[in-house]
C-alpha cells in the first residue's frame, strides 16, 4: 500500500462543504474532531457558478440532496491569499482543485501546492452551468485524460495526491491510470447524477442549473461499494465520502477499505457549534467501535482476504 500523510481524527469536510479558510480557524479552535480540512475546488480563473437555489435537501425525511453550484471560484491569486494566511496547527489543509485540461491543472497545482499539505484533483463533479459540459463529462469518464492530468499534477508538486473519481464511470479503470500516473490513493468519490427535482406546486425545476449532483444518503451504498472495489484492487489508501451521517456509516467505510472519512451533507443546515458536535460524536462513536484497537486494524476487515490474514 502507498503511504500517506497521517490525517488524525481520520475525519475531513467534503470540497464545497464549510470549505472557507476562517470555518477551518474556528472549527480546529474550537476542537472539532477534523484531521484536514478541504477547500472548496479552486479553478484556473474566476468562475461564477449557478445562482439560486443550488442546493435541495431534507435532513428530516433523509431525502436526497441536490446541488447544482457548478464550481463556483474567486480569483486564483485571490485564493492564494487566502491560503498564505491559513493558521492551522494541528490539522492538515487539503486543496481541492480543478481545470478544463492538463496544462491547466498543472498551473493550478504550482499555484496552491506550497500553501497545502495534499492535492485533491477533483476529477468528477457532474453539474454544471447551463450550456457548459461538466469535469464529469469531460474528464472523469476518461481514463487516458484522466491518467494524463494526473501525471502533468505529479510533476507539479512534490504534495501526496488524491485523485477522486466519480461514480459515474468505469471508475476502477480511472483509478488505476492515476495511480499508474502518480496519485497516491483515491477519493471515492464525486456526487452522482446529475438528477432533477421538480416543485409539484409551481410545475417548475428547482435547481437554477436544472440538474444537481446527488449526495447524502442516497449515494452511500454506491459509493460504499466503490471504496470496496477500490481497495480490493489497489489497496491504496482511500478517502471515502458519501452519506456519511453517522459513527456507523463511518465504520462501514472503513471495513470496506476506507482510511479517511469526509463529511459533507451532514452539515447542512447546522449551525458551527452543531456541525463541530457532530464530527465529536462521529468520531467518539468509532473510536467505543474500535475497544482500544488501532484504527488500522478494521480497515478493510470486510474484504475475505483482509480478515484470513489479519
Amino acid at each position: 500500500m502507498k503511504s500517506f500523510p497521517l490525517i488524525s481524527p481520520p475525519i475531513i469536510n467534503a470540497s464545497g462543504i464549510l470549505s472557507y479558510p476562517e470555518v477551518f480557524e474556528t472549527f480546529e479552535n474550537q476542537g472539532a474532531s477534523i484531521g484536514g480540512y478541504v477547500t472548496k475546488s479552486i479553478g484556473p480563473n474566476e468562475k461564477k457558478g449557478n445562482e439560486n437555489p443550488v442546493i435541495i435537501y431534507n435532513n428530516s425525511s433523509g431525502g436526497p440532496t441536490l446541488n447544482s453550484l457548478a464550481l463556483p471560484t474567486q480569483d486564483l491569486d485571490d485564493w492564494i491569499d487566502e491560503l498564505s494566511k491559513i493558521k492551522l496547527s494541528k490539522s492538515l489543509l487539503i486543496a481541492s482543485i480543478y481545470a478544463g485540461n492538463p496544462k491547466e491543472f498543472a498551473y493550478v497545482t504550482e499555484k496552491v501546492s506550497p500553501f497545502a499539505d495534499i492535492i485533491e484533483i477533483n476529477l468528477g463533479c457532474p453539474n454544471k452551468e447551463p450550456g457548459e459540459k461538466t469535469i464529469m463529462e469531460s474528464i472523469g469518464q476518461n481514463p487516458t485524460l484522466s491518467g494524463e492530468i494526473t501525471s502533468r499534477v505529479r510533476n507539479s508538486t512534490n504534495k501526496p495526491i488524491i485523485a477522486k473519481l466519480s461514480p459515474n464511470s468505469d471508475y476502477l479503470a480511472v483509478a488505476e491510470k492515476c495511480l499508474e500516473s502518480g496519485a497516491d490513493g483515491l477519493g471515492c468519490a464525486n456526487t452522482l447524477g446529475p438528477g432533477l427535482s421538480i416543485d409539484i406546486r409551481t410545475k417548475e425545476i428547482i435547481l437554477a442549473g436544472t440538474s444537481g449532483g446527488i449526495s447524502g444518503q442516497a449515494l452511500k451504498p454506491i459509493n460504499l461499494l466503490m471504496t470496496f472495489e477500490a481497495f480490493e484492487k489497489f489497496a491504496c489508501p482511500i478517502i471515502a465520502y458519501g452519506g456519511i451521517e453517522t459513527w456507523e456509516d463511518g465504520v462501514e467505510y472503513l471495513l470496506a477499505g476506507a482510511s479517511v472519512l469526509g463529511l459533507g451533507t451532514v452539515f447542512l443546515g447546522k449551525s458551527t457549534e452543531e456541525s463541530i458536535k457532530t464530527t465529536k460524536d462521529i468520531w467518539a462513536g468509532i473510536q467505543s467501535y474500535l475497544k482500544g484497537k488501532d484504527l488500522h486494524q478494521i480497515i478493510g476487515k470486510a474484504h475475505k482476504n483482509f480478515q484470513e490474514s489479519t
